[in-house]
């Protein structure tokens, strides 16, 4: 553990996965339409984080406007360790 803070993902609803099943699509639908891979597509909707790029393209193949990102895509917040803190503060 580096000291380094980990990067948690809120995941209350993957809204990713609900649009692409909205539109009937498959994971390898999406990922053709959005030209990224299927293990990307999954990933995602497993809350993995991804590029800026990838998000645009998913967002484009969904018909999603890209000023609603933070609806499809959760913000990352930090999240330390108790550990850590503890020895921080000693």
């Amino acid at each position: 553990m580096g000291g380094t803070p980990l990067i948690v993902f809120e995941a209350s609803m993957n809204r990713i996965r609900a649009a692409r099943q909205a539109l009937g699509w498959t994971q390898n639908e999406l990922a053709e339409r959005a030209d990224v891979s299927a293990r990307t597509i999954h990933a995602v909707e497993k809350g993995t984080a991804c590029r800026q790029a990838t998000k645009r393209q998913i967002l484009n193949a969904l018909g999603v406007p890209w000023e609603s990102r933070s609806d499809y895509f959760p913000t990352a917040r930090m999240v330390r360790h108790r550990q850590m803190d503890e020895i921080r503060s000693a």
